[in-house]
């Protein structure tokens, strides 16, 4: 780890023990440089990865937001692949939609899906909480959200995880072909709305027909462009999110049983189970000018991964890293990202991360593991499957 060039986030070393893998980094190597993707620099510290991510000139989004990068054919998208000042333009035109209270709205229909998946999965003593459970309830979401048939939520699904395990795989061949179907889902889900409008004060991409930027409407590629990234991202993280946090509470008995009787603590619970398992590794940004971090130089043009997940334990800024603290107070996590670009959508993670665990934690008495896990590797993280027991 004393090389900088050392460091491969692909090899299975590297995921044998992630946690001790970034601490190790964080002492030895903080500003680490793979050769893996056309090589990029991994920020593990922090303060580093707060610095980067504050630094919308030095470090822009537009160019590459992803290691290793995504597909860049397409429909735009936005505002995920643009840089200030245009991305405060998506931003205000998205975020009233995703405000806590209008978010809430779902809160019913989650509640339904949550009972439909976990009815079969405790009548049948034991199952796969991810794959039964976990991927089942947020791409429904996103189609409650979006107010498009959730008989489209399996076809986006099959595509959404293919296409991501592509991009983890740089099979660049697959996830452009993936890539290009999602594109059109999300143009014919665009052009069918634009057909028939809904309440813009309800319906984001309704609204989204209304707004301007600089006095022009918004094209409908790009709202498709947004369309596109919200179902595969809101998708993706937030299984992991529920996975990962029905996988700690497995293993916690006494946590488990608390929350059941103390279901308020569920959001202060929900912020570490965030912070201790980040559902992506990184986002990146690419330099712009020569910059100095750490000792290291990063030249403009170069690839900059922020590790939030290791910045997530880091010991200068989290009081024993490692260990699940109820109580933890601040909580300056990196979970849902940092600066501009930190997640539009965490309202509606948070939503849908409470109501899994409430309805799991309410309709069950115990579960435990019930086999080997094994997480993703890069650039997700969450377990690939979660066999979980109800003790009769």
């Amino acid at each position: 780890m004393s090389d900088a060039r050392d460091w491969d986030p692909l090899d299975p070393e590297t995921f044998r023990d992630v946690t001790e893998t970034y601490r190790k980094m964080r002492e030895r190597c903080p500003i680490a440089h793979s050769d893996r993707w056309g090589g990029f620099w991994a920020l593990t510290r922090h303060a580093d990865i707060t610095r980067v991510a504050s630094d919308n000139e030095t470090f822009i989004s537009s160019i590459q937001n992803l290691v290793p990068m995504s597909p860049r054919s397409g429909v735009p998208r936005r505002p995920l692949q643009v840089d200030p000042p245009e991305h405060a333009h998506f931003r205000r035109a998205m975020n009233p939609y995703f405000e806590t209270e209008r978010v809430a709205v779902l809160e019913p229909t989650l509640r339904q899906l949550a009972a439909r998946y976990l009815e079969s999965l405790i009548t049948k003593g034991r199952g796969d909480a991810m794959d039964e459970y976990a991927r089942c309830l947020p791409i429904r979401a996103i189609c409650a959200f979006l107010r498009t048939p959730e008989e489209d939520a399996d076809w986006i699904q099959a595509r959404s995880s293919k296409y991501v395990e592509a991009i983890s795989k740089d099979d660049r061949a697959t996830a452009s072909a993936l890539s290009g179907e999602l594109d059109q889902y999300a143009r014919r889900f665009v052009a069918n709305r634009r057909t028939a409008p809904l309440d813009p004060h309800l319906d984001i991409v309704s609204g989204m027909f209304q707004a301007t930027i600089d006095g022009k409407p918004i094209a409908d590629e790009i709202i498709a462009g947004f369309v596109r990234g919200l179902i595969v991202a809101a998708d993706r993280s937030t299984s992991n999110g529920i996975g990962s946090s029905i996988l700690h509470l497995a293993q916690d008995q006494n946590l488990q049983n608390y929350l059941r009787q103390n279901p308020s603590r569920l959001p202060d619970a929900i912020e570490e189970f965030v912070r201790l398992y980040a559902p992506s590794h990184a986002t990146a940004r690419t330099a712009t000018r020569e910059i100095e971090i750490g000792g290291k130089t990063i030249h403009a043009g170069e690839v900059v991964a922020m590790v939030f997940l290791a910045g997530n334990r880091d010991s200068q800024i989290f009081d024993r890293p490692d260990e699940f603290d109820l109580n933890r107070n601040p909580n300056p996590h990196l979970g849902f990202g940092h600066g501009v670009h930190k997640c539009a959508g965490q309202s509606l993670a948070r939503l849908q991360l409470r109501i899994a665990l409430e309805e799991f934690l309410a309709r069950t008495s115990s579960f435990e593991l019930d086999g080997t896990i094994v997480f993703n590797t890069w650039p997700e993280y969450g377990p690939q499957a979660l066999p979980i027991r109800f003790p009769s």
